[in-house]
C-alpha cells in the first residue's frame, strides 16, 4: 500500500457537495484529490440525444458508459424497513447531479427551527441569516432562473437569470392553483434561460431526469469541477474508498485508503480528508474505518452515525384534459406552491410540505406504460386512445418532510458484499404517524388541483410514500457532541481534520428538495477548512 504525497484536502465524492468542496478549495490555491467511484459521462450517449432515447432512457448510465459494478446501487433492507423507499443514485463524476431536475428553491428559516416550533427533531446549530451569502455565491455558479413571485419566500435578491417561462401544462394546471386561493409560482431552476458563452438553454425537451444534452442543467461536470480541475484539483475516477486512515493516536486523519481502477489498494495521504459520499456512503465508510480505539467505527462515540436517516416523502396524481397541454414539454419542473411549506399549527400535522407542477410526462412510450396499458387496450382501441388522449396527461407531485428517528438508519450488512469485498449498506426507513397524516393532506391537495384545474380521470400516479434520490441525516451537525456527529462546520467532534460536507449534515430533512442547501452547507465547510489554516492557501 505505497503511500502518495500528501495533499492539503482528500474529498470522497464529487456529486453536489463534493464539487463544491473541490472548486472552492482549489481555487485557494489547496492541492486538492477527488476520489470518485465512477467513471466521467460521455454527454454524447445522453439519450434526449438520440432518436430512440424514449426506448432507452438509461442508456447515459449503462454499463456501456458507466462501469458496472462502480455504477449498481449495491444496498440491501432491513426486513421491517418501509418498501416504498427505493434507493436512486448515480454513481459518476458529478454524482447524483447528473440526473438531477435542477428544483432549487431556498429554505425557510422555520426549516432551521423544527424542533423550537414543534417539539419534533432538534433544531439546526446555525441561523439561517449565516446561509444566505452561500445560496447567493451558489446560486451565482449555477446560473439559477427565477423570480421573485412566490410570496412564501424569504425576503432576498433577483435570481442570476430570469425565470424558465411555464409551459402549456404550468399554466394550465395554475388555473386549479387560483382557483383553490394557492400561489402557483416559478420555480426556481439551476437550469440556463439563456446562453452563456460555453452552455445553451433549455430547449424544453422534458427529458431533464436522463440528463441533459443542451448542457442547460447546471450540474457538477457543467460548472463547479470543471473550474476544480482548471484550478490545480485533481479527480481519481473509478475508484472505490474503503477506509478514513488516522495517527496513531486515532485523534486526527492521516489520508483514505482506497482501491484504485485496477483493484490495487492505495492510500492518499492528506492533511485534511471530507466526506461527500451522500447520506448513505459517508456512514458506511466511516463504520468501515472501524479500528481497536473506535470500535464502532469512526467519528461515533456520540453512536449516531448512520441513524436518523430521511429523506423526503412523496405523493402524485396524474390527470387527463379535454385540450392538448403538451405536458412532455419544458423542465421537469416547471412550477410551485409553498401554501403548506412552513409549519402551521392549525393543522394536524408538523412541518409541511411542497407542490411541483411537473412537465414529466415523456413521449408516447411512457405514455402507453402510464396510461394506456393499464386499461389493456388492443388494435384500433388502443390507437384511438394514444391519438386521443396523448398530450392531454399532466401529473403533479408534493414533497413532504419527513421526522426521522434513530430507528431510520444506515448500518453494514453482515453477509452481503460488494465486488470489492466490503459490506454493503443496509437500509432501514420508516413512516411514522405525523408522516402518514402529511401525506393524507398531500394526496387531497394534488387531486384537489388536478379537479379544479378541469382534469378528468384522475388517479395515483405515485403512490403515497419515499422519495429514494434526497438522501439527508446520518451525521447530522449540532453543538452537543453526545448528540451529534459534526460541529456546526461540518468537522467531527472526535477527529481533527475529518470533515462531512454532504446531505447527512441535515438535522431535520426541511420540507422542500436539498440540492441548494448541500451545495451552500459545502461552501460553508470549505471556508471553514481554509479558515483553519496548516494548509497551502495562496493569498
Amino acid at each position: 500500500m505505497p503511500g502518495t504525497d500528501e495533499v492539503d484536502v482528500c474529498i470522497v465524492g464529487s456529486g453536489a457537495s463534493g464539487g463544491v468542496l473541490a472548486r472552492e478549495l482549489a481555487l485557494k490555491g489547496l492541492k486538492v484529490v477527488v476520489l470518485e467511484a465512477g467513471q466521467r459521462l460521455d454527454r454524447s450517449r445522453i439519450p434526449t440525444n438520440l432518436p430512440h432515447w424514449e426506448l432507452r432512457p438509461d442508456q447515459y448510465f449503462s454499463s456501456n458508459n458507466v462501469d458496472e459494478d462502480a455504477q449498481r446501487d449495491r444496498v440491501t433492507y432491513a426486513p421491517d424497513s418501509d418498501p416504498s423507499f427505493v434507493l436512486s443514485r448515480v454513481k459518476a463524476v458529478g454524482g447524483s447531479t447528473m440526473h438531477y431536475e435542477g428544483f432549487c428553491a431556498r429554505p425557510h428559516p422555520g426549516d432551521l427551527k423544527r424542533n423550537s416550533l414543534t417539539g419534533l427533531a432538534v433544531d439546526w446549530p446555525i441561523p439561517f441569516s449565516e446561509l444566505t451569502p452561500h445560496f447567493e455565491r451558489v446560486e451565482a455558479m449555477l446560473g439559477v432562473s427565477g423570480k421573485l413571485d412566490n410570496r412564501f419566500e424569504p425576503p432576498r435578491g433577483p435570481y442570476p437569470n430570469p425565470a424558465i417561462e411555464m409551459s402549456c401544462a404550468v399554466k394550465r394546471v395554475k388555473k386549479g392553483c387560483d382557483a383553490l386561493g394557492l400561489n402557483a409560482a416559478h420555480a426556481p431552476m439551476a437550469i440556463l434561460s439563456r446562453a452563456t458563452n460555453t452552455r445553451a438553454p433549455c430547449n424544453f425537451c422534458g427529458g431533464c431526469w436522463s440528463g441533459c444534452f443542451m448542457g442547460a442543467i447546471s450540474n457538477m461536470a457543467q460548472t463547479y469541477l470543471p473550474e476544480a480541475e482548471k484550478s490545480g484539483a485533481i479527480i481519481r475516477i473509478g475508484v472505490m474508498a474503503t477506509r478514513v486512515m488516522l495517527a496513531k493516536d486515532g485523534k486526527r486523519v492521516t489520508g483514505i485508503e482506497y482501491f484504485d481502477e485496477s483493484k490495487n489498494l492505495q492510500f492518499q495521504r492528506a492533511k485534511v480528508v471530507a466526506l461527500c459520499c451522500n447520506a448513505v456512503e459517508t456512514p458506511r465508510l466511516l463504520l468501515m474505518s472501524a479500528r481497536y480505539d473506535h470500535p464502532n467505527g469512526l467519528a461515533n462515540s456520540s453512536g449516531l452515525v448512520g441513524k436518523n436517516f430521511s429523506c423526503h416523502t412523496v405523493v402524485s396524481a396524474r390527470g387527463l384534459f379535454e385540450e392538448r397541454i403538451d405536458a412532455y414539454k419544458g423542465p421537469n419542473i416547471n412550477g410551485m406552491v409553498q401554501d403548506y411549506y412552513d409549519h402551521d399549527d392549525k393543522r394536524d400535522f408538523a412541518g409541511g410540505y411542497i407542490l411541483a407542477l411537473r412537465n414529466a410526462e415523456g413521449g408516447p412510450v411512457r405514455f402507453y406504460d402510464k396510461m394506456a396499458a393499464p386499461k389493456n387496450l388492443f388494435g384500433k382501441e388502443l390507437v384511438e386512445y394514444i391519438e386521443k388522449n396523448f398530450g392531454h396527461s399532466v401529473a403533479i407531485s408534493a414533497y413532504g418532510e419527513h421526522f426521522a428517528t434513530e430507528r431510520d438508519q444506515i448500518s453494514l450488512d453482515p453477509a452481503v458484499k460488494d465486488t470489492f469485498g466490503l459490506p454493503v449498506p443496509r437500509i432501514k426507513i420508516n413512516i411514522h404517524d405525523n408522516d402518514r397524516t402529511m401525506l393524507h393532506h398531500m394526496k387531497q391537495t394534488v387531486h384537489d388541483v388536478l379537479s379544479a384545474a378541469g382534469a378528468n380521470d384522475i388517479h395515483e400516479a405515485l403512490a403515497p410514500g419515499f422519495l429514494g434520490t434526497h438522501l439527508l441525516g446520518t451525521c447530522r451537525m449540532g453543538a452537543n457532541p453526545n448528540s451529534s456527529v459534526t460541529d456546526a462546520y461540518g468537522e467531527t467532534h472526535d477527529i481533527s481534520g475529518l470533515y462531512i460536507a454532504d446531505g447527512s449534515l441535515f438535522p431535520t430533512s426541511t420540507a422542500g428538495n436539498p440540492t441548494i442547501v448541500i451545495q451552500a452547507l459545502a461552501t460553508r465547510v470549505a471556508l471553514q477548512i481554509i479558515a483553519k489554516g496548516n494548509l497551502s492557501v495562496s493569498a
